[in-house]
């Protein structure tokens, strides 16, 4: 392929800018940075076309840096996720008005930050693209702080973002250096390990940490609330209607946001949500327990599990989602062969996760398609775990049974969405 130049990629944007703008007009929409209504053009333009705007213009904003600045801009990034923290933590946005302004003395009383690291916080926001600085000292809403403002799902996933991942993720280097130091033997596991200084694993450690316990929860709950984690596309990959009046599990399924999103789709079926984390169960009981759905409080049901320990029930079909990604390959055969007592052939084994692209690697300029290798960092500096390709879950499941079978993948990214779904068959 040949290289992009600086007319190739600026061409290359304003005809996709022209065709996005023409979409967007249609709907109503008009894309803008500071307005907080109607502006957000990606509920009603295809996620290709953005994404290939992106790439390009990501490109051409590298290629107008130069290498040194490319670098600077990268080792700098860390000042971005702590602003974010820092006006989140306090509830900036939240205070701000949607359609009005309001100046750095009321913001600094309503929220109880120091007016001065207030004022240079939402300044550096500013910079940013957050919030608006409409006159001297009166601060707005920009298009991504209204959002902030708005979506309390956004708000949870920054939150534990900022506050705690941005925490652990910043320890790797240092657990690196420590294991490969020859001359000592305290060495962590993770970078949670040494961030928390604990000798638990994360989730010991979250089961008596009552607050990033929940943090925790509503991080994942938030994220399911978003298009690039939304189970809608868990409900599109597979004909879940074929399921008649099987029985399947959702293995480590929190409080059961997959089950509550394939179940409607499968009204004959029935579901058991297994967890080993308590309080996860019960929110997961109350959520059935507020679904307008009647039926599901008949057809789902929540028990204690340990999916390291053997599986105690027999079904036609078992769910991993988000699992097998927070452990290391030996943890994840034995989680698999837990299962094995219990299968029949013919049982199914769905996996829901993301998916690593075969090598070579390429630069990425989309958070469509960077967000997998972001994750393969967290499950790094969390549980000193993987994402992994589909060739990798094959040799898993091989080095489990060989009978498993490999069935189906279909693709999560060429769906926009996080998550792919392999299909293994215990034969």
């Amino acid at each position: 392929m040949a290289e992009s130049t600086l007319e190739s990629l600026a061409s290359k944007i304003y005809g996709n800018a022209l065709k996005l703008a023409s979409i967007a007009k249609e709907n109503g929409v008009t894309p803008s940075l500071d307005d907080p209504v109607k502006s957000d053009l990606t509920s009603v333009t295809p996620l290709v076309l953005r994404n290939e705007l992106i790439q390009a213009a990501k490109d051409l904003i590298y290629l107008s840096m130069g290498p040194a600045d490319h670098v600077l801009s990268l080792a700098w990034s860390a000042t971005d996720a702590a602003n974010l923290d820092l006006l989140t933590r306090f509830e900036v946005p939240q205070h701000v008005p949607i359609d009005s302004s309001i100046s750095f003395p009321e913001l600094s009383k309503a929220t109880r930050l120091p007016e001065d690291v207030l004022t240079r916080g939402v300044r550096y926001g500013i910079a940013n693209g957050l919030f608006r600085e409409t006159e001297p000292g009166r601060i707005a809403h920009s298009a991504a702080s209204a959002a902030l403002a708005s979506n309390p799902h956004l708000r949870n996933i920054v939150h534990f973002g900022t506050e705690f991942l941005q925490n652990i993720l910043m320890k790797i280097p240092e657990t690196m250096l420590m294991q490969t130091d020859e001359t000592t033997d305290k060495v962590p596991e993770t970078a949670f390990n040494l961030a928390y200084r604990t000798e638990e694993n994360l989730f010991q450690y979250f089961a008596h940490s009552t607050e990033l316990n929940r943090k925790y929860h509503e991080y994942l709950m938030g994220r399911v609330n978003t298009p690039l984690w939304s189970t809608d596309k868990l409900g599109a990959a597979w004909d879940w209607s074929s399921l008649g009046s099987k029985t399947i599990i959702d293995v480590g399924g929190s409080s059961g946001h997959t089950v509550l999103t394939i179940a409607p789709l499968a009204p004959n079926a029935q579901f058991i949500i297994q967890d080993n984390n308590t309080d996860a169960l019960d929110m997961g009981r109350k959520l059935v327990l507020r679904s307008p759905d009647s039926s599901l409080r008949s057809r789902i049901t929540f028990e204690q599990h340990n999916f390291f320990k053997e599986q105690p029930v027999i079904a036609d079909g078992y769910i991993f989602r988000h699992i097998l990604h927070d452990w290391n390959d030996a943890d994840s055969v034995a989680i698999l062969r837990a299962l094995l007592p219990a299968l029949r052939p013919g049982a199914k084994v769905f996996i829901s996760e993301g998916i690593l692209p075969d090598p070579p690697a390429k630069r990425i300029n989309t958070l469509t398609n960077k967000m997998i290798l972001i994750e393969d960092q967290f499950m790094l500096a969390a549980h000193d775990a993987r994402e992994r390709t589909v060739s990798d879950f094959v040799r898993l499941f091989e080095e489990a049974s060989p009978r498993f079978i490999l069935k189906g993948v279909t693709s999560g990214a060429e769906a926009g969405s996080f998550n792919s779904l392999l299909e293994f068959e215990f034969q």
